[in-house]
């Protein structure tokens, strides 16, 4: 998403001069050029990434990628990475209930929520960079797009730095809480500047640090599949996410409305509760899944070694109870 950003601004810089290329405006030619670049990358990867390990071979490539003896080390490597992928073949397909459950599991919900309005904050900046920075800023189209490349670099460096930290230290709450709180004080100084075109640069660097902000979307992603359990719900939660970050992006597309240009003052006041709501959301989350831990604690602890062994044995009970097992701990 971000290197997505920085070509668009680079691209939209050079498309200012083919406009009128054909009969045609310059946006004609920015989404043409970046629909095919997406088409290709789809296309070469739909036809060259492989299915597992063990099937490798493809239509662009006809031998496999690893010997019998690397296809045997990868598998076992993934098992004890994560025992439960032994337990949903690759093509096994899902099923009404199997959704259902992945709706229903009370654990993601919080996180579910956080997809929904975590990002809200700072999208309507980040859309409105190079308008607000053409209208209020007085800069030149050209010199807009150069400056919207600033907050796109300035987010893949954060985003890479927070989620390193976050693998380090094993780590999420407080890792979000980190990136959603980088945008409260810029939105509140942007908020409180006063109504002026004389202050360019100031409002440049408020709305880079908002759309440069650490973008915690990986670290939520990862922790979501990571509380799922299984790879079955592993891909139902991960795609019910996504369709729910694609939500939140419709809310955040319409919180910039005409009547309140160009400083939208009564737009940040919602941005700001957003925020505000975001950081109360990850807080209770984190104390719901520690909670839901120690239940699991009091009931584990109160078993006896035996019925631990016979418990852990159970691998059908395993598959069924996922996430809910007595000995699978939330992670937070």
């Amino acid at each position: 998403m971000n290197i997505a950003r920085v070509f668009s601004a680079l691209l939209a810089a050079g498309i200012l001069k083919m406009r009128g290329i054909g009969g045609k405006p310059g946006w004609f030619w920015l989404f043409l050029l970046e629909g095919l670049l997406t088409l290709l990358i789809g296309a070469v990867c739909f036809f060259y990434l492989p299915q597992s390990p063990v099937d490798t071979k493809s239509f662009l490539r006809q031998k496999p990628w690893y010997s019998e003896r690397e296809q045997k080390i990868m598998i076992n490597r993934l098992l004890r990475d994560d025992p439960a992928k032994g337990l949903t073949g690759i093509k096994e397909p899902a099923h009404l209930s199997d959704i259902w459950a992945a709706w229903t599991d009370k654990s993601m919900w919080g996180l579910y929520f956080m997809g929904l309005i975590a990002y809200i904050p700072a999208s309507p900046v980040q859309a409105y960079l190079s308008y607000n920075l053409r209208v209020v800023g007085g800069f030149t189209t050209f010199q807009s797009n150069m400056l919207t490349v600033v907050s796109a670099v300035v987010q893949v460096i954060t985003m890479l730095a927070l989620a390193k930290s976050s693998q380090k230290f094993n780590e999420r709450t407080w890792h979000c809480f980190f990136g959603e709180l980088w945008v409260l004080p810029c939105l509140i100084a942007l908020q409180s500047l006063p109504d002026t075109n004389n202050m360019p640069w100031e409002r440049f660097a408020l709305a880079t640090l908002v759309s440069g902000y650490p973008y915690f979307h990986p670290i939520l992603s990862a922790w979501i599949s990571q509380n799922s359990f299984n790879v079955k719900k592993r891909a139902l939660t991960a795609a019910t996410y996504n369709v729910i970050v694609q939500i939140g992006s419709l809310i955040g597309s319409q919180i910039y409305r005409a009547d309140d240009a160009p400083y939208y003052h009564r737009g940040n006041k919602v941005l700001i509760s957003f925020c505000v709501g975001a950081l109360a959301v990850l807080i209770g989350q984190n104390l719901w899944l520690r909670l839901l831990n120690k239940r699991k604690e009091r009931v584990w602890d109160a078993m006896s070694e035996g019925e631990k062994a016979r418990y852990q044995a159970d691998t059908k009970a395993r598959e069924q109870e996922g996430n809910k097992r007595l000995d699978f701990k939330f992670v937070y």
